[in-house]
């Protein structure tokens, strides 16, 4: 329903606290925007955060120690900063350039892959590059990250701004990296709604989505 003519109706004398990880109602509503694009996950896999930021905080709280190392394509959405700042968690860019529309190629990220690199960031599209991955480079990632073993973190929040014809590519559609993907989203962009502060973390890995559950009480 609308956002703002539900703020409008209120007419509550107060708010009480919601359930940690979200209203239920919410909860399914956001399940069932996943499964209209065929991506599947259960109710006990999604986090509603305060914010994308917010999930994107608890998601490198949830993977990293200190000194760990995320790679992730640069020109990049420069708050990601203030959470590896927060995290403790080492920022290793993988720069791309106009010439080659910012895109990035395996000998990339090869080349940048350490011992302590911990998971690999994508913004598809990209913030602030507007590059748009296709399928065969996400499931190129896909396949770097499983023979690294590094977890996924599919920053995903502007999916539906693809303005060329292209069909939507999107981590959630590749097979067998149920446990290394974090999915992000939010309300802000697709619906418009920046100060509803509404984000979402989705994960089928029981481990890392036990953290995240503790971090959103």
């Amino acid at each position: 329903e609308n956002y703002f003519k539900r703020i409008k109706e209120y007419s509550g004398t107060s708010t009480e606290y919601m359930p940690s990880l979200g209203m239920p109602e919410l909860i399914a509503a956001i399940q069932k925007y996943y499964a209209d694009l065929s991506i599947d996950y259960d109710k006990s896999q999604i986090a509603v955060t305060t914010g994308g930021t917010e999930a994107l905080l608890f998601t490198f709280l949830a993977i990293t120690d200190e000194g760990d190392e995320i790679l992730l394509p640069e020109p990049f959405y420069s708050n990601y900063m203030t959470f590896f700042t927060i995290a403790g968690a080492k920022c290793v860019p993988v720069t791309t350039t106009v010439e080659n529309g910012f895109h990035f190629t395996l000998e990339d990220l090869e080349s940048r892959v350490t011992d302590k690199t911990k998971a690999i960031l994508i913004s598809n599209p990209s913030n602030p590059t507007g590059a748009c991955l296709t399928m065969d480079e996400v499931k190129m990632i896909a396949k770097f990250a499983m023979e690294h073993d590094l977890f996924i973190i599919a920053d995903e929040v502007y999916r539906e701004f693809v303005f060329d014809g292209r069909p939507i590519s999107s981590f959630g559609f590749v097979e067998g990296i149920d446990d290394r993907l974090i999915m992000i989203d939010s309300v802000s962009k697709r619906y418009n709604a920046c100060g509803a502060r509404i984000g979402t973390v989705l994960t089928k890995n029981p481990q890392v989505f036990g953290v995240v559950s503790k971090l959103c009480q």
